[in-house]
């Protein structure tokens, strides 16, 4: 078996109101947390990232989450996050009133820091002059919230309302050319806003304004480290467990092969993993997969090959939706299948993350045991939903953590390289990086393809530089010339994005001469393309993925 796989270069050393707990994190780590109530940003995942980076826990809440909910969970501090409303629109999403008397710290961001103007007795109106993107910072009381916000700092802007009149001893902190009040504070109550985005990349000092938010106003401690995170996790883990058994179904992306390592360090030989090869995979993927995890990390890997009847059952589909139901709903005839082999298991492991925790809520609880019960894995798993009688246990041991987060554990827990940086990969795989119909023979033309992209972008050094870099098949056929004879082959679209989380991503600048080779090299190595064209489509308003 030729092992064609492309090894990486080394890099330099919002939830429902029914699942407020802190469900699967080891209680220790937070007991000291940050909330943020979500009222509908598109920035309210990145404020809480921003928050874990100063080593402080913290959680996206729904807005609607009352005040008595919130002094159960005890946080040190809440931020209001920004929002697409005007607090003074009919219908705009409104906090419990009651929050501003619990004694809390409380930051509000933009539409946050109107709410707080607004019920607190202020003025919030429409601003003379909208304002969007960079301004700088000018600041009234460098204390508090604003030590270390440099004089001038550029903070980035997007609101089209002002606050016209702060409420009762409220103060001003900062302004900008256009917003008299940039930033206020009430610092008796430790109530604070700032009408600009610390959190984004482009507001110089906003992480100095978070820190000092979650340190010197809400005195916080900085216990979560990934240290304390993987040893508190892999306690819970056994605790849990004890002497049953778990299945994963293992990808070999970054996510499941963490879980895959944090259970194997936790249970030994009671979990049991199983690679699923619907035959979408990139070039060399599978046996590089079997030949990592059974004779480098001596993890036991249950092959099962499917690619045939996967590949039966996307004949003749062209939509793109009905692509992903036929392949998640093959997924689980054969899950079902092999898990009866393997079995029993008490446990389904899944390497369900913070954000999708956040954007879709498709939890079933047992109401005797309080246990989440398996009913769907999402689909970006390879799983379209399981069927009920199949209730495994859920154990879910990376769902409060981000992406970054992620490869931080696999990385501290001995995961390579290759795999902690690997590029996102999705589910449905080069199903859905060809348009149109799936068959043999375009797999292998997108297969070749995509293995030149991965090889020219290592040789130049920029992998890491680049959130995802790709292929994908088109399904039309244009002209072209090769040694004076006339050919008739599909075009090959190169993606190539940079994005900090994929929420949003930009379309990437590579060197022209990059371009190039990898252009010859498609255009002269893969039989059946004659064409190589770039796509400079941002997302908004594309998106990362053709499909």
């Amino acid at each position: 078996m030729t092992d064609t796989s492309v090894t990486l270069p080394t890099e330099p050393a919002s939830q429902n109101l029914e699942t407020l707990s802190t469900t699967s994190v080891p209680e220790q780590l937070v007991r000291q947390m940050i909330v943020i109530l979500d009222f509908g940003s598109q920035y309210s995942e990145l404020i809480a990232r921003r928050i874990r980076e100063t080593q402080v826990y913290s959680e996206v809440l729904s807005y609607r989450t009352t005040a008595q909910q919130l002094q159960q969970l005890n946080p040190q501090g809440i931020i209001l996050s920004g929002g697409p409303n005007s607090v003074y629109d009919e219908g705009a999403p409104l906090c419990d009133p009651e929050i501003w008397h619990l004694g809390i710290p409380i930051l509000g961001v933009c539409y946050g820091m109107q709410l707080m103007v607004q019920q607190l007795g202020g003025e919030v109106t429409r601003a003379k002059r909208a304002e969007y993107g960079k301004a700088a910072l000018y600041i009234d009381d460098p204390t508090d919230l604003l030590t270390n916000v440099e004089e001038g700092s550029t903070m980035w802007m997007s609101h089209g309302d002002s606050c016209q009149n702060l409420p009762p001893e409220f103060e001003t902190l900062a302004h900008t050319e256009n917003t008299p009040c940039a930033a206020i504070a009430h610092h008796e109550k430790k109530l604070y806003g700032v009408q600009f985005h610390p959190e984004v990349v482009h507001s110089v000092d906003g992480l100095a304004l978070i820190r000092n938010f979650v340190y010197h106003v809400c005195d916080c401690e900085p216990t979560w480290t990934t240290a304390a995170f993987v040893e508190e996790t892999i306690r819970e883990i056994r605790a849990k467990v004890g002497e049953k058994r778990v299945l994963l179904a293992l990808s070999g992306g970054v996510d499941s092969s963490t879980l895959a390592f944090l259970l194997h360090e936790a249970i030994g030989d009671q979990l049991t993993c199983m690679f699923i090869d619907q035959g979408f995979m990139r070039k060399g993927e599978p046996e590089r997969l079997m030949k990592l995890f059974g004779e480098e990390f001596h993890i036991p890997v249950e092959y099962v090959n499917a690619r045939e009847r996967f590949l039966t059952r996307l004949e003749g589909i062209l939509d793109p939706e009905e692509k992903r139901r036929r392949i998640g709903h093959e997924f689980i005839r054969v899950f079902e299948e092999e898990s009866k082999r393997l079995g029993p298991f008490d446990y389904l492991a899944q390497g369900t993350l913070y954000p999708d925790v956040i954007e879709s809520a498709d939890t079933n609880v047992d109401p005797k045991t309080g246990e989440r019960v398996a009913v769907k894995i999402k689909s970006h798993h390879n799983v379209g939903g399981l069927p009920k009688d199949l209730c495994f246990k859920l154990v879910e041991p990376l769902r409060k953590l981000f992406k970054d987060e992620v490869r931080k554990v696999g990385r501290s827990i001995g995961l390579p390289e290759e795999i902690v940086r690997r590029h996102p990969f999705p589910g449905p795989g080069l199903a859905i990086r060809i348009i149109g119909e799936v068959t043999a023979e375009r797999l292998n033309i997108l297969r070749d393809a995509d293995l030149v992209v991965r090889q020219e972008i290592n040789r130049q050094g920029i992998y890491h530089d680049l959130w995802q870099a790709f292929a994908v098949l088109l399904p039309v056929r244009s002209v072209g010339v090769m040694g004076d004879q006339r050919t008739y082959a599909h075009p090959i679209v190169l993606r190539f994005v940079s994005s900090e989380d994929g929420m949003t991503a930009d379309w990437s600048r590579v060197p022209y001469d990059l371009l190039e080779t990898i252009s010859n090299r498609i255009v002269n190595e893969v039989k059946g393309v004659n064409r190589v064209v770039y796509d400079i489509t941002s997302k908004p308003p594309g998106t990362i993925e053709w499909e």
